[in-house]
């Protein structure tokens, strides 16, 4: 049900990114403190009442949501449930923060998303929204421990699947299918939950018609030349209509988007604003059967009759893309408090942010609409979700190849600090070492400490997860710092237990963000279920290849090929089969990495190395050419050119062109440079020649002396 990506132009930054991505280096400066988190040089960033997004007025202490400046309206009423809440969230229904209070006060949790139309390949744009909220479904199920019973619907029956299946030919169940298998595939590649409950409309149709019915039958709703309509004006007169978007009511671009390029327009309604509940089919067109004849769902009442089926009266949570406010989750509201003759079917009302490709909004007018499985040839999955993690949900995000690198430059360098923990852990005897704690290692465990305690206030702060990435980035460096300082002080080495219960916070963090895999379903495989045969036959193959190199080149005594085998084992062998090796003073380090990125690293290496190559044999046919032109006498130089001139002088100089006109005093002032500069090339080689066959006449006279 996500639309095409609507989004308004904007200038964006990427400080906090470039930040992170400088934040690993061992013995950096930096105004910290480690009792208290603190960043002098970035405070105007992280202050709580500054951070407001650069392209928008949705500053995360204001009353403002993350929609441009807008009209002032009053706020429809907002009922809070009963109880308190330590989680703040922004709720569109206010457009400001509010605790987050689920019924009864409890653990459980509801939630319903909107799903996808599919008709086309998912985009950037469903990616925006879906794992936007996979990542905070995460942090309220795997943090906050809530039960969270999450619901999404297909939208496989819209104008947009008729017109398409239309254009190619096909039944639009068949199209439907097609697309919904690659939207799921989509997901599953980037390690997106699925959900506890998928609702399809097509499924659904029985459901939706009496919906349909109870509306009409509390006054709200009704039948028009065998289609079904809500009446906006009789539901305003009791309740509160487009609580999200007020500002678009009467917008009739949005409405006809909302209603759908097959609708019959305003014909056969009432008021203008009125929307369909149910479409009478024209021919050609999917069909039911209903009380008002044959015809298929509008757009926006397969939410509400779906949602309410499965969760009831009461939503706690409701999400979708920012673009859906209007009309599409107005009239969802509006629908679903018709039906249920109620003021509050969704208390919490979340939307994600905008989406911008350099600057830009998405769109194939612009050639930079990119689709997911486009993303995923040049980025990996945890490398996009970092890149998510590093921008707010709700505020525009900035799809750039300057982002994702920046995101790259961070998984590589958390991916270092777990290699160099797990070495040290690896190699580390903790039964002959001390383990007593001097002032450092006190230090950096408090710094811990308040790290955990103010990771856990971002993520209560309406999911923070920019703050979040800093505050881990940070714990690194002070980590990174601190076994620096123990080796260059020769104190024993780090203590090995508390490195590892850092190492092990940042994993428990990034597992809950998506970022590192949790468990499959059910216990580790181990033993001999496992085929060690089959895990272990790659790395003996190139152990034995490089062997066998090796000892020739031993046997040889070649220590120049020795070396080459071990560049080309670490280069090219080992990325392919996911173990980077790191050389250093001390020796190598192993450490396991992505397989699909160590390899786009190896083929970038190849690339550029090719493209060095390339030029430098450019350049060597480029001297060689200038090398032959040089053998030519300065007299010859334009006569050879009697396509361009007619005549020269002694020396060789055009005196008359092709058509026998004088040489002009311009034309010929640049012939003369030419001849000049030519002049000094030719004497040039001429000098080496003579000194070539001198050095040879010394050397055949040597030879004579030695036979004498």
């Amino acid at each position: 049900m996500l639309s095409s990506v609507f989004v308004h132009h904007h200038h964006h930054h990427h400080s906090i990114l470039s930040l992170l991505s400088r934040n690993f280096r061992v013995g950096a400066t930096r105004n910290i403190s480690f009792s208290r988190f603190h960043y002098r040089s970035y405070s105007n960033l992280f202050k709580t009442k500054e951070m407001t997004d650069a392209n928008s007025n949705h500053t995360t202490t204001s009353a403002t949501s993350s929609t441009p400046s807008l009209p002032t309206v009053n706020t429809a009423p907002w009922h809070k449930p009963e109880g308190e809440g330590k989680i703040h969230v922004f709720n569109s229904l206010t457009r400001s923060k509010v605790p987050l209070i689920t019924r009864n006060n409890s653990n459980k949790l509801t939630w319903y998303i909107c799903g996808p139309t599919v008709y086309d390949a998912s985009h950037l744009g469903h990616a925006r929204t879906y794992l936007s909220f996979d990542i905070i479904r995460r942090i309220l199920k795997d943090y906050f421990r809530y039960n969270v019973s999450f619901v999404m619907n297909i939208t496989d029956i819209d104008d947009k699947i008729i017109n398409r299946a239309r254009e190619q030919n096909i039944p639009f169940t068949s199209l439907a299918r097609k697309w919904e298998v690659a939207f799921m595939e989509d997901m599953k590649t980037l390690k997106v939950m699925p959900p506890d409950v998928l609702t399809r409309v097509s499924e659904y149709i029985p459901e939706i018609i009496k919906y349909v019915a109870t509306i009409i039958d509390n006054g709200y709703a009704y039948e028009s030349n065998g289609s079904v309509y809500f009446n906006t004006s009789d539901f305003s007169k009791k309740h509160n209509y487009a609580k999200l978007y007020p500002w678009a009511v009467g917008n009739s671009q949005l409405l006809a988007e909302g209603e759908g390029s097959l609708s019959v327009g305003v014909a056969d309604k009432k008021n203008p604003g009125d929307f369909a509940l149910w479409k009478k089919s024209k021919e050609g067109e999917p069909k039911w059967q209903s009380p008002w004849g044959d015809g298929r769902p509008g757009w926006h009442i397969e939410c509400s009759a779906m949602a309410s089926d499965i969760l009831g009266g009461t939503i706690d949570i409701h999400t979708g893309g920012e673009d859906l406010k209007f009309p599409h989750h107005d009239n969802e509201l509006a629908q679903s408090e018709a039906y249920f003759n109620h003021q509050q079917w969704v208390n919490y009302f979340i939307h994600s942010g905008h989406l911008h490709i350099d600057g830009r909004k998405m769109a194939k007018s612009l050639k930079n609409f990119i689709t997911i499985r486009e993303a995923l040839q040049s980025y990996s999955p945890r490398q996009i979700r970092l890149f998510f993690l590093l921008h707010k949900y709700d505020s525009v995000m900035d799809y750039s190849d300057e982002g994702l690198s920046h995101a790259r430059s961070l998984e590589k360098s958390f991916s270092e600090f777990f290699a160099v923990v797990k070495s040290y852990i690896r190699d580390h005897d903790i039964m002959s070492s001390s383990e007593k704690w001097s002032d450092s290692e006190k230090l950096l465990y408090s710094f811990l400490a308040s790290t955990k305690e103010e990771v856990h206030q971002a993520l209560e702060d309406n999911f923070n997860t920019p703050q979040v990435m800093l505050l881990l980035s940070e714990l690194v460096k002070k980590t990174n710092s601190y076994i620096a300082s123990i080796k260059e002080a020769n104190e024993g080495g780090p203590k090995a237990y508390l490195l590892f219960s850092i190492s092990e916070y940042i994993t428990s963090m990034f597992k809950v963000f998506g970022v590192i895999d949790q468990n499959e379903i059910g216990f580790p495989v181990s033993g001999s279920a496992t085929n060690v045969e089959e895990v272990a036959a790659p790395f003996l193959d190139a152990i034995n290849q490089f062997r066998n190199v090796v000892r020739l080149a031993a046997r040889a005594k070649d220590a120049g090929e020795v070396l080459k085998e071990c560049d080309r084992i670490r280069d090219e062998i080992l990325p392919l089969l996911g173990v980077r090796l790191d050389d250093s003073a001390d020796g190598s380090i192993w450490k396991f990495g992505d397989k699909d990125e160590l390899a786009r690293e190896v083929a970038l290496k190849k690339k550029i190395e090719q493209e060095k190559q390339q030029q430098q044999a450019a350049n060597a046919a480029k001297e060689a050419e200038k090398y032959e032109r040089s053998k030519i006498p300065p007299s010859s130089l334009f006569r050879s050119s009697k396509d361009k001139y007619s005549e020269w002088d002694e020396n060789g100089m055009p005196t008359k062109d092709v058509d026998g006109k004088e040489i002009s005093k311009s034309a010929l002032k640049n012939l003369k440079k030419e001849y000049d500069a030519h002049s000094k090339l030719h004497q040039k080689y001429l000098s080496s020649v003579s000194s070539s066959s001198s050095s040879s006449s010394s050397s055949n006279n040597n030879n004579n002396n030695n036979n004498n």
